[in-house]
């Protein structure tokens, strides 16, 4: 494996209808095909040498965790009839009006979902319009607008990306620090005068 790698190929193996094949991937190329992919949910041909081009999906890459490099990858053979499961990213767009307007933050909980369809149906990404948030304001799973022959695969009550008063939670939390200060030091001379009536002597 280090002797391929060294040659600039890079270990690999595909499964799904057709069975399991160890293939062998240009590094040069695969970077390519990475960066023309983008952060899009794409599919790929893989055309292994001799036999045939079969459809897939980038299922993981491995990669050394020091240097970057590639160390294996695997392709999931999908079929043009059946349905696939697979990752889409999340495109945001818009200014929120409660950042706009009210000084708040928007907090995005997830980048990515994950999706059941057709390979020809498949997006390249889910877009999410987070103008209309308001203070307060949350999109579900569940509120996502998908394109049409796409499930969404998960609850549909998991938060995506909600709209938070940052400005009102500071001065609560001020408020509650200040309030805490006379306590603690109320506290802290109650002690101490416990501790002067144990040693004093009797």
């Amino acid at each position: 494996m280090r002797r391929l790698r060294g040659s600039g190929m890079v270990p690999a193996v595909i499964y799904g209808h057709s069975g399991t094949t160890p293939l062998t991937v240009n590094e040069k190329d695969l970077k390519e095909l990475l960066k023309a992919k983008g952060h899009s949910a794409s599919l790929v041909d893989v055309d292994v040498s001799g036999e045939a081009t079969l459809l897939s999906d980038i299922a993981d890459i491995q990669r050394d965790p020091i240097s970057d490099k590639f160390l294996h990858v695997d392709f999931h053979e999908v079929s043009q009839t059946e349905k696939m499961t697979t990752v889409v990213p999340l495109d945001f767009f818009g200014e929120a009006i409660g950042v706009k307007n009210s000084g708040g933050a928007l907090d995005i909980a997830r980048h990515e979902v994950t999706v059941r369809c057709l390979p020809a149906d498949l997006p390249a990404s889910i877009r999410v319009d987070v103008g209309p948030l308001d203070i307060g304001d949350i999109v579900h799973i569940g509120g996502l607008t998908i394109p049409h022959g796409v499930e969404l695969v998960g609850d549909p009550a998991t938060p995506v990306v909600s709209c938070n008063a940052i400005a009102a939670e500071t001065e609560e939390s001020a408020k509650v620090a200040t309030e805490a200060e006379p306590k603690a030091a109320d506290a802290a001379a109650k002690e101490q005068v416990a501790k002067a009536e144990v040693e004093a002597p009797k």
